[in-house]
């Protein structure tokens, strides 16, 4: 694969960016795909009513993926003490459970499809609003979904609820750089301005820089260049904090990706918990995976392992003394490294993508990142990594079933 095929991925997705197309691209910097400023100001009136201690937060796929995980990665940094509750599958038990922590008075419930009508979303939300009542719909209901079409927006206008909008060119799985990622993060108390800044600065990185010195597009022709070989990419934060951006990876790459007879298989591990389940299949079993380590360079409070005199009677223990004097953080640091030698030595290929710190920008920068990544390496796969025929054509047998098998009492 040489230089004038990585141009022409290049060129090809940036007409897409420039016609409207795909919009996740631009949205760091145009308001009117980020809608930053009306994210900002909803959330803020909410909070300043002091109505509200829950968000019991309805949405599925990309419509959830993305605030959970960015939520989840810097929680620590949330000034707001609104607590949220992500109900994404309908299990029943699962939802009994959820609306039996909470109160209809004191909860705001936000319910995010784009489309308006995805069935396990709207579900949630025809229960969520029998749950609230009539009178609070307006009140405790925010809807974020399509700008002008769709069941919940002409729904969302008859009965007055708030809304946002998701502007049409910016698909699910994009979707944390619009209101769906945006509103959650102002109603935490995070800088939705940090985020959009770590994203542009990578966009700008990528507006300056050749295509073929592009370290994201050079990853991307790689991953191509050993599909054939090797087509599981694991995902592995060294990390708690970043479990749930393995979730989001594993949704992006594979449902962005995985067309025409093509694609990868996408798996979700975390270190050092998971060295004690995978590395060793991926050390000594089938030469197919490539590992994509995320790493945490500075956290704000590395957690000192101390030394404890138990007394006497007591030996000197030899791990003990091994570990103290040591951080936690060290030990994560250490353990990454260890096991990405591990591989690099039995010729197992792997990568690391590093943050200097949790925080917004970070995140901002790592979705940013991310997508562009995916966008890349579908272009030069020729598929498209923006739909999703496969998940549609479900909708459509979900559909005719519904249709066929419905309630006695209805």
């Amino acid at each position: 694969m040489d230089a004038s095929e990585w141009e022409q991925a290049w060129t090809g997705l940036k007409d897409r960016f420039a016609k409207g197309e795909v919009g996740f691209y631009d949205s760091p910097v145009t308001p009117d795909l980020s809608q930053q400023q009306e994210s900002e100001t909803l959330a803020s009136e909410i909070l300043k009513s002091g109505r509200f201690t829950d968000c019991l937060f309805l949405g599925i796929g990309g419509s959830a993926l993305g605030p959970i995980s960015f939520l989840a990665a810097v929680q620590e940094k949330a000034s707001s003490a609104m607590r949220f509750h992500f109900a994404e599958n309908p299990d029943p038990v699962d939802w009994k459970t959820t609306l039996g922590r909470l109160s209809p008075e004191s909860t705001l419930v936000c319910v995010v499809t784009k489309s308006g009508t995805t069935f396990e979303t709207v579900s949630q939300f025809l229960a969520a609003a029998e749950w609230l009542g009539r009178s609070r719909l307006k009140t405790n209901l925010v809807a974020i979904t399509d700008p002008s079409k769709g069941d919940l927006r002409a729904f969302a206008a008859k009965e007055g609820i708030r809304t946002l909008a998701i502007a049409p060119p910016i698909g699910g799985r994009f979707s944390v750089f619009s209101p769906v990622g945006l509103f959650p993060a102002r109603l935490a108390g995070l800088s939705t301005s940090d985020f959009l800044l770590g994203a542009k600065q990578v966009r700008d990185y990528i507006e300056k820089t050749p295509a073929e010195k592009n370290p994201l597009f050079i990853i991307g022709q790689e991953f191509v260049r050993q599909a054939s070989r090797r087509s599981v990419h694991v995902c592995m934060p060294y990390s708690n904090r970043l479990r749930m951006i393995g979730d989001w990876f594993v949704q992006l790459w594979g449902e962005s990706l995985g067309k025409d007879g093509k694609g990868f298989t996408p798996l979700a591990a975390v270190g050092a918990t998971d060295q004690h389940s995978i590395l060793q299949l991926l050390r000594d079993g089938p030469d197919d995976k490539i590992t994509l380590f995320l790493t945490v360079d500075h956290v704000d409070d590395p957690v000192k392992i101390p030394k404890i005199d138990f007394g006497p009677g007591h030996g000197e223990y030899t791990s003990f003394k091994l570990l103290q004097g040591h951080t936690f953080q060290d030990l994560l640091q250490i353990e990454y490294r260890a096991t990405s030698q591990v591989l690099t030595r039995q010729g197992r290929p792997n990568l690391t993508l590093r943050l200097d710190r949790l925080d917004e920008r970070a995140l901002g920068a790592l979705y940013f990142a991310f997508s562009v990544l995916t966008a890349f390496t579908g272009a030069l796969m020729n598929v498209n990594p923006f739909d999703q025929p496969g998940v549609e054509e479900g909708k459509i047998y979900t559909r005719e079933a519904l249709t066929e098998q419905r309630s006695p009492t209805d």
